[in-house]
């Protein structure tokens, strides 16, 4: 049986999920994946997409949470440490894809992270967060930062946890940067080192040489990426703004936020307005623009870091 290791947890699953770190076998399993037959009753659509596919949700009577994508799969998330699946497809890649994206979120958000449906990469010591509307650019924000020689720390799915003290953590999740291929031309990625996400989806993989570090990173800035070119270049946001901007960008179906869970995400959006910037930002025009900004960025924080030795 396969061991992983992504956002903090050791993994055992009955399925291959290629995307993630491989681990050593470890009794103290985290989380366990298995597959098995799911009852689905009161399934109600949801505003979630992947691969053009819309989900439904649903929650038990014993309090689960189930996510299901027709012709790919059934997931049930129990008490944060399983997770069944459903197949309904015979792609061991697309079944892995979904797996380890809101399947997996429905587990960090049983276990009380703070989820962001957002990219993060490493610049300087803390960790940069891209979110924004499909579209905005969270991806390509992060390919360019990495390409620049930032660690990558998460892409699609960003998982925050927060110390004794109330201060944020960026918890790694996996060693891939899914790209689209206008982005790979305009960055200028080498295709050799990139792998097609799946047939019929103009998109790439891109996984960073070397270990990948899995860490916990201090949470430095929040972007909430925008086109809006009626908007200044760059503007903070208040700490009141968090919480909604937060939600708006919630990886998962925002009926999952029920009682203590949004009682929860109010007061874990105000620890991040507390502890990091937060900014909207609209992404430059052009690559090179886009090139120049993540230049500045990297030399801001190299300067911030000399000063403090």
């Amino acid at each position: 049986m396969p061991f992983y290791k992504a956002y903090g947890l050791n993994i055992s699953s009955e399925i291959e999920l290629p995307e993630l770190s491989v681990a050593e076998k470890t009794p103290n399993i985290d989380l366990y994946i298995s597959c098995g037959n799911i009852v689905l009753r009161g399934l109600r659509k949801t505003p979630i997409h992947r691969r053009g596919i819309q989900a439904y949700q649903a929650i038990d009577n014993e309090g689960n949470l189930i996510l299901h994508w027709d012709q790919v799969a059934s997931f049930k998330a129990i008490q944060g440490n399983q997770l069944v699946v459903s197949p309904l497809t015979k792609d061991a890649n697309l079944l892995s894809l979904f797996t380890i994206s809101e399947a997996l979120a429905m587990i960090l958000f049983q276990k009380g992270y703070f989820l962001l449906h957002a990219s993060a990469v490493k610049v300087g010591n803390k960790a940069w967060c891209f979110m924004g509307v499909p579209g905005a650019g969270k991806s390509t924000t992060a390919a360019a930062f990495v390409k620049a020689g930032c660690a990558l720390l998460s892409d699609d799915l960003t998982a925050i946890k927060f110390d004794e003290t109330g201060k944020p953590f960026i918890i790694p999740g996996y060693p891939q940067l899914k790209i689209w291929d206008n982005s790979v031309n305009g960055l200028a990625y080498d295709r050799a080192s990139l792998q097609p996400v799946s047939e019929g989806v103009n998109k790439f993989s891109f996984r960073p040489q070397g270990d990948f570090n899995l860490d916990p990173v201090a949470l430095g800035n929040i972007f909430f990426l925008h086109r809006a070119k009626n908007r200044p270049e760059q503007q903070a946001l208040s700490p009141l703004d968090v919480p909604i901007e937060t939600l708006k960008n919630f990886p998962l179906p925002t009926s999952f936020l029920k009682g203590k869970y949004l009682q929860d995400h109010f007061q874990q959006s105000f620890l991040c307005a507390k502890s990091a910037g937060l900014w909207r930002r609209r992404r430059p025009n052009g690559f090179d623009l886009l090139e120049k900004w993540v230049s500045e960025s990297i030399s801001s924080q190299s300067d911030i870091l000399l000063n403090a030795i």
